[in-house]
């Protein structure tokens, strides 16, 4: 059965929240997908807040967070 896993981003200061998700089978596939996303926003991410450390933070269903993964371009 899926499960729903959010990713967050968080630049130090302030986090947005994501409140769609994604449905993923376990922890290794909401991992991957999360990569997939870094790759398609870091460009635009970073462009909008140079110098900043951006982290996307994983979420499970609960809120919890399972996993943190740096923006870099």
């Amino acid at each position: 059965m899926p499960i729903r896993f959010y990713f967050d981003i968080e630049n130090g200061r302030r986090t947005i929240r994501d409140d769609e998700g994604v449905e993923a089978d376990d922890l290794a596939e909401a991992l991957t997908e999360a990569r997939s996303v870094i790759q398609e926003m870091a460009d635009d991410v970073c462009a909008t807040e140079p110098g900043s450390p951006l982290t996307l933070v994983v979420r499970d269903a609960t809120g919890c967070v399972v996993g943190r993964l740096p923006i870099k371009r």
